[in-house]
């Protein structure tokens, strides 16, 4: 005898398969759309990636730039899941035929002018993660999990744990201790303010927290950060990495 959840598997499974094909068939419609329309005009589309932030916020400043160059600005698009279907066959497609005619470093640049004239009219403007803005550390991403990235290796090559300090144990602390760094940085990378987070879970170590902080200060003081980066341009933004503490 089948079951009530058996069924209710089974209908997902089916459903799952008909929108698929629904979107493989939609997808191949769009494409040929696309490459139909690609013949007759150049239309550029930006893809914002999911889950938040659904605007390019200098859209009437790249719509004003491409129109210069014949180009129709098409808007934002993200893409859906597979329970949805948002054309993002013809909006990709769309954008890769105009990218290889005119140029995809050409397409760049000018989103890039569009960045540099929207950061010009709102000067005192923050970039941050839900606005899709980019930061690495010495060409390299974080890995916001543990001390196993090259910001926390070089930050340990030249920390000294104070005398008494007590190591992680699992017996003792669920979580190991560590310190959650914001900075706000200029368009050249250089520190403008920073704020620091801290989550000591061994209540004998809280008493090293103004040394951890000096310690940290120190190394922000002398490290080099690279600028945020928005539409690849460099803009003042904010920044977070965790230090992670044995």
């Amino acid at each position: 005898m089948t079951s009530n959840s058996d069924s209710l598997k089974e209908f997902r499974k089916i459903a799952l398969a008909e929108r698929r094909s629904y979107n493989k068939k939609r997808c191949s419609e769009d494409s040929i759309r696309a490459v139909r329309d690609s013949e007759i005009q150049h239309k550029y589309y930006i893809n914002i990636a999911a889950p938040s932030g659904d605007k390019f916020l200098p859209a009437e400043e790249l719509k004003m730039i491409l129109q210069k160059h014949n180009i129709i600005w098409g808007g934002e698009w993200m893409g859906s899941d597979i329970g949805g279907y948002s054309g993002e066959c013809y909006y990709s497609l769309m954008t890769e035929l105009t990218e290889k005619k005119l140029g995809k470093d050409f397409i760049d640049e000018l989103v890039k002018k569009s960045v540099a004239l929207y950061v010009q009219k709102h000067p005192g403007k923050i970039f941050d993660y839900d606005e899709h803005s980019e930061w690495t550390y010495k060409k390299g991403s974080l890995s916001y999990t543990d001390d196993n990235d090259q910001l926390n290796k070089d930050f340990f090559s030249h920390f000294i744990y104070p005398e008494g300090y007590e190591n992680y144990n699992s017996s003792v602390q669920k979580y190991r201790s560590s310190t959650l760094v914001t900075l706000i940085l200029d368009t050249k990378g250089i520190v403008l303010k920073n704020q620091f987070s801290h989550h000591i879970f061994h209540d004998h170590n809280l008493k090293y927290i103004p040394y951890f902080e000096k310690e940290i200060k120190k190394f922000i003081k002398y490290t080099k950060f690279e600028p945020v980066k928005y539409g690849g341009y460099p803009v003042k933004g904010e920044i977070s990495f965790s230090i992670y503490y044995k």
